[in-house]
């Protein structure tokens, strides 16, 4: 198939604005870009002008992960298709590939293994190590939840913290600390309290509070408005963890 030049614009125009800046090449009815800063390429293709549009993902993760209607068949090598209306849901799709593929396992810790590869490990270069881990980690999760805190929905990048669900020096791997599912992006308070133990989530994602939280922090989280977080069975491990090792019970 040979897409008419208006067509082929608008889906470049889609890659391009969204971090997928290499290409295009057209195979099989696909057009096919690829990003300098992200992991595998990914596949456009549209029925007609109007829609629906289709999009074909290579990274299995976010294959598995992607919030979208399924399509079928993607394209050869790939892991899933996806298919969108309008062209600007389609443009929403393309976005979040960019994001969960610079956010899932294992690119942040890909990046981390190059970023501390010459340095060694005395206390002072271990401590460097940590704070390189610590901006990957955080860069991670201001990707996989949209720079905004999931309970507060508050998006000023100076209030959000990456909290881990199984602290930095419990973890027995760098994957397990790089891992975007061992962490949450929470404001400030809601970071602090989940730190002390004082707040936890249950499998679904409901807050679980602890006895030793005061009225006042209560009152200033809004506990009773406070959303389920959307989790995924990868995120479980890590917040038995929490729950069994940080969290105190009431």
């Amino acid at each position: 198939m040979t897409y008419p030049f208006a067509l082929l614009s608008e889906l470049r125009d889609a890659a391009n604005e969204h971090g997928y800046r290499i290409g295009p090449e057209e195979a099989a009815g696909w057009i096919f870009f690829r990003s300098a800063s992200a992991p595998a390429e990914i596949g456009l293709a549209a029925a007609s002008p109007s829609g629906p549009f289709f999009l074909s993902v290579m990274h299995q993760g976010v294959a598995r992960t992607l919030d979208a209607a399924p399509a079928s068949p993607c394209a050869k090598g790939h892991a899933a298709a996806f298919v969108f209306a309008t062209r600007d849901d389609l443009h929403a799709g393309v976005q979040a590939v960019y994001r969960l593929s610079v956010s899932l396992p294992n690119f942040p810790l890909e990046k981390y293994e190059k970023a501390v590869g010459g340095i060694g490990d005395t206390e002072g270069e271990r401590a460097q190590k940590f704070r390189i881990g610590q901006g990957i980690f955080r860069d991670a999760l201001m990707d996989y939840w949209h720079g905004v805190c999931p309970l507060s929905g508050i998006s000023s990048p100076d209030l959000l913290r990456a909290s881990h669900m199984m602290p930095w020096a419990r973890c027995e791997t760098d994957a397990q600390r790089l891992d975007v599912h061992n962490g949450l992006l929470l404001s400030a308070l809601w970071d602090a309290a989940f730190d002390a133990g004082l707040v936890t989530f249950d499998d679904d994602g409901k807050v679980l509070t602890s006895t030793s939280l005061e009225g006042v922090a209560q009152a200033q989280l809004a506990l009773a408005q406070a959303p389920k977080l959307v989790l995924r069975l990868e995120h479980r491990p890590y917040l038995r963890y929490h729950r069994s090792n940080v969290w105190i019970r009431p």
